[in-house]
């Protein structure tokens, strides 16, 4: 089936990597990486990204029915709104190396839709579109457009091995290597001075390729996880261990450096203010059941 949420595992022609595929096409019961998708109203307090049935004018159906990731599911767009959401995933070696996803606009000349890369945990950007000649980016379905209205669908499909697998010394010298086995997506939508009656911009069918073990940004209710969010996050998380805490239990966090940075004693269900820079972390949670690990993107303005 179309939407169902699928996890394969083949072996890809250049040697040893095994290579695993995501996809997130946001229906229930099949959509396990949801929470990989952050839609970021903490600094966006008018964010205007939505997931759910699109019931518009011009999104009147998703591309995998009922649900997409659009701008309001249900009204146009304003004037002067920027909304923004973030994709994340990481996986063992090199992480990500392409990304697809069907997307709809219906938008006016004042209008900005774009799409920006980070290998390193957000401290730089790459637009895919202006850089990739530079980062000798591959667009599989043909290089698409972001400021224009399409009729219907259209596919944005973009291969990454080479970026993906380049270090200092490499053959292949980018002005950004990969630091970090986390790819960041981040999704903008300005409006402008625009008054008219459009739509804005809708996705589906996210489909990520990816080098070692995938893995999603929370974890499944069982008896010895926690369930963090938001994630990515500006620092503030909600923490509640799906097991009953004591006094005695300990969150430390550590950076991709194995440096300890924080260290608390929650008391059950728990917000906690990381003061940390952008960067991927490390969160462990001491129990009397053990260990369990989580990773935290933060992510701030």
């Amino acid at each position: 089936m179309k939407f169902l949420y699928t996890l394969l595992l083949s072996m890809v022609s250049f040697g040893a990597f095994a290579q695993y595929y995501v996809r997130q096409h946001f229906e229930s019961p099949f959509d396990d990486f949801r929470a990989n998708f952050y839609i970021d109203t903490v600094n966006y307090s008018n964010n205007k990204w939505q997931i759910g049935k699109p019931q518009k004018t011009t999104f009147d159906s998703a591309y995998s029915f009922p649900n997409a990731i659009v701008t309001d599911t249900l009204h146009p767009y304003s004037a002067h709104d920027t909304s923004v959401f973030y994709f994340t995933m990481w996986g063992e070696n090199h992480g990500l190396l392409s990304l697809s996803f069907f997307f709809h606009l219906d938008i006016d000349s004042l209008c900005t839709a774009k799409i920006e890369i980070s290998g390193d945990n957000g401290v730089n950007w790459i637009d895919p579109f202006t850089e990739d000649t530079t980062y000798m980016f591959n667009w599989s379905s043909g290089k698409p457009r972001f400021d224009t209205s399409t009729i219907g669908w259209s596919k944005f499909d973009l291969n990454m091995d080479t970026w993906s697998f380049s270090y200092p010394g490499s053959s292949h010298v980018f002005p950004l290597y990969r630091s970090s086995d986390t790819v960041l997506y981040r999704f903008t939508f300005i409006s402008g001075d625009s008054l008219g009656h459009h739509d804005g911009w809708m996705m589906d069918d996210f489909v990520g390729q990816s080098t070692g073990r995938v893995a999603t940004v929370s974890h499944s209710n069982d008896a010895t996880t926690l369930n963090i969010y938001p994630n990515p996050t500006n620092g503030i998380i909600n923490i509640h261990p799906n097991f009953k805490s004591n006094i005695t239990d300990r969150i430390v966090v550590y950076n991709m450096q194995g440096q300890q940075v924080y260290d608390t004693e929650p008391k059950g269900s728990t917000v906690i203010n990381l003061p940390l820079p952008n960067g991927v972390y490390s969160l462990k949670y001491y129990g009397s059941f053990g260990v369990t690990t989580n990773r935290v993107v933060i992510i701030k303005q």
